[in-house]
């Protein structure tokens, strides 16, 4: 009797190792892909910086333009009837530096 309890208690140990290494590979290799996950997110967070600067950047430079088209079509228009343009409420007039100075 005491060899079956003891042949027993061997193999339910043998059992219990076996699931502890089991589980401690699944676990390696969840951490495996979770640092594998961090380091993705982090790239993708980085090129996600990039873009929205060069979203801003060309943001800018499409008001600018809108500006000058504004002010182009403003000129024409003051060439063509000869008198002041109206100016709506919120528009942007962009003035060089040459008519800052004449205005001064």
């Amino acid at each position: 009797m005491s060899t079956t309890l003891s042949g027993e208690s061997s193999v339910s140990a043998q059992k219990v190792l076996k699931r502890q290494k089991k589980q401690a590979r699944r676990e390696a290799k969840l951490m495996l892909a979770i640092e594998a996950a961090k380091k993705d997110l982090k790239k993708a967070q980085k090129k996600q910086l990039k873009i929205q600067a060069r979203l801003e950047e060309r943001s800018s430079a499409l008001y600018t333009l809108e500006a000058q088209l504004e002010e182009l079509h403003a000129q024409s228009l003051q060439a063509a009837t000869g008198a002041e343009p109206r100016l709506l409420e919120g528009s942007v007039v962009m003035i060089d530096a040459t008519k800052m100075d004449a205005l001064s």
